[in-house]
């Protein structure tokens, strides 16, 4: 009878399994992320609560302290939501210089700056070993921005992190576009229904209601507008739906178009 010997893998091969491993980890954290935060959406809408989950569940995404939803309002930011040592809900802030590069009209990258005085941290000390601000863009219009920091030194997010973040971005502007009154899916058909879209799919999906051509979703979103067509054919695969226009009414029953 032959005996086997099973070798323990390779320095190389170990490697590769603890990186795929990092992978598949992340893209379950990155799944979670967008579907908790469209469940509470979807479910409750432009409210303290939900917005707070969604601020909570981005925050821990990244393993940061300290965040807040702005919108901007009169020319000036107010706090939608807070959590850790930042303005408290209601509180009105200028523009600081950081604040404006990212708030420019027109589709902004998320601005992501290490160890910096930041002017969204209050008490004695304001730096910050992280800051990632994400604009809340919809329309070609800046609506607001959520930003995420860390007191202690952080690791950047990965591109694949940001995309994510862009795509939750993209869901708390259309909420703040959509008119409170607007009738919504529940909150569990809303997270069994998102579960399956990837975050670019998402962001896709919540731009239909808005009308706007592939081309202008591309521009948007900075991709190719025949790479915004298959997502659209897998968005409509995905969630059985017959077409386009059925694909942004069901988008805006969620609450994530304007």
């Amino acid at each position: 009878m032959t005996n086997i010997t099973h070798l323990p893998p390779s320095g190389d091969s170990a490697r590769a399994v603890r990186n795929r491993y990092r992978q598949i980890e992340g893209s379950a954290a990155r799944w979670r992320l967008l579907t908790d935060a469209a469940s509470a959406l979807a479910g409750e809408g432009l409210c303290a609560s939900a917005l707070s989950t969604a601020l909570s569940k981005a925050l821990a995404f990244l393993s940061l302290e300290d965040g807040a939803v702005l919108v901007l309002k009169d020319d000036a930011l107010q706090v939608l939501a807070s959590q850790g040592q930042v303005p408290p809900v209601g509180a009105r802030l200028a523009y600081a210089a950081a604040l404006q590069a990212v708030l420019q009209p027109g589709p902004r990258a998320p601005l992501v700056r290490q160890d910096i005085a930041s002017g969204l941290r209050i008490g004695r000390e304001q730096r910050v070993g992280l800051e990632v601000l994400v604009p809340l863009c919809l329309e070609g219009k800046n609506r607001g921005l959520l930003a995420l920091l860390s007191t202690q030194a952080a690791p950047p997010p990965t591109p694949d992190d940001l995309l994510t973040l862009q795509a939750l971005a993209t869901m708390l502007a259309a909420v703040l576009a959509v008119p409170q009154n607007a009738p919504r899916v529940g909150a569990p058909e809303a997270a069994e229904m998102l579960k399956v879209l990837t975050p670019r799919e998402l962001q896709v999906f919540a731009l239909l209601p808005s009308g706007w051509t592939n081309a202008a979703m591309g521009e948007h979103l900075g991709i190719a507008a025949g790479t915004v067509k298959v997502h659209v054919e897998r968005i409509l695969h995905k969630l059985d739906l017959n077409d386009r226009t059925q694909a942004a009414v069901r988008a805006a029953d969620l609450g994530l178009g304007a």
